[in-house]
């Protein structure tokens, strides 16, 4: 019998947007969808766009991306608005039982005596914060929301409406929000974010045990041009964090893209001082986020996803049904 030629497997690859109401989470997955199709060849499966309403329910669009003969099903999730306030709480809940119902299908799945081959992986790989930027820094919200949700998947915080701050604005703004993630007292472990280790009080080197009193002096510390391929890439991505996006301008009845006076801008919006082109790295981080997510950090999300997130699930949810079957 001579053997089958291999088929080229589809890499499967899942996203959820999470943000506060209003902070333009389906606008962004509209113009993710129309920067997919300037890159490569694309077929979506979604409804007709439409104009943009809240988001009142999860909703979910797959793309198929062909990558130089490499494809990718990449799965958008659209989730609700968060409320502040006691509301928040809940939400947050609901989210999560959301990404632990994913670990539980594949927790079947794996208990099955025969596996079905064809089993689609349905984990949350990474997660898209976005952040308000009209506030100054993280609110209490912020970090009790990207707290809980960094506990069971790679999050990764994302400015929405970048647009409307300034150049000076934004160089605030970045330190300011890494500073309520990582600083000396405390750590929210997002996706690349160094975790705080243990002193150990026997050790005489006590002062390189010291946590770095911010990202950037923690980044300072390595030689870039010594470490791996791997440890480049991390370095890089840190640096570049937290994402500052801008959303296309669209057509108030389809959802579409308007066009824009400069007609080498395919997605963009125009304002009376010029035109913003939402694929260019000097006016938002659009093209960089999607490389890291699909090329660079894509594997490493997955890795991180399945070694850490579902691994920590599993061995929780075993131990459970031990104590209770005592």
């Amino acid at each position: 019998m001579s053997p089958r030629p291999k088929k080229n497997i589809p890499s499967q690859f899942n996203m959820m947007m999470v943000g506060l109401t209003g902070v333009g989470k389906t606008a962004f997955i509209r113009t993710f969808l129309e920067a997919l199709q300037q890159y490569y060849t694309t077929s979506c499966s979604h409804d007709e766009l439409g104009a943009l309403q809240p988001t009142t329910q999860a909703t979910t669009m797959t793309v198929t991306i062909d990558s130089e003969g490499d494809k990718i099903v990449l799965r958008l999730i659209d989730t609700p608005g968060l409320h502040t306030g006691h509301a928040m709480e809940n939400e947050l809940n609901d989210l999560l039982k959301y990404i632990e119902h994913q670990f539980d299908l594949t927790l079947t799945e794996e208990s099955k005596v025969k596996r079905n081959p064809k089993a689609v992986d349905s984990q949350i790989h990474a997660c898209l914060y976005f952040i308000d930027p009209s506030k100054p820094q993280l609110d209490t919200y912020d970090i009790q929301a990207l707290t809980q949700l960094s506990k069971r998947v790679n999050v990764i915080p994302v400015i929405s409406k970048a647009d409307t701050l300034t150049l000076a604005q934004l160089r605030r703004l970045k330190p300011a929000i890494l500073k309520s993630i990582y600083n000396q007292e405390s750590t929210i472990p997002l996706y690349g974010i160094p975790e705080d280790e243990e002193v150990d009080d026997n050790n005489e080197d006590k002062e390189n045990q010291k946590k770095a009193s911010s990202l950037s002096e923690f980044l300072d510390q390595f030689d870039y041009e010594e470490e791996e391929e791997e440890t480049q890439s991390l370095l890089d991505y840190l640096r570049r964090i937290p994402f500052g996006l801008i959303s296309y301008e669209e057509d108030p009845l389809t959802g579409k893209p308007l066009g824009t006076q400069d007609s080498s801008i395919k997605i963009g919006r125009d304002y009376g001082w010029g035109t913003i082109n939402c694929l260019s790295d000097k006016d938002c981080d659009l093209y960089s986020l999607v490389g890291i997510l699909l090329h660079t950090h894509r594997e490493m999300l997955k890795a991180e996803t399945t070694e850490r997130y579902y691994e920590q699930y599993r061995t929780e949810k075993l131990l459970t049904q031990r104590t209770y079957a005592l």
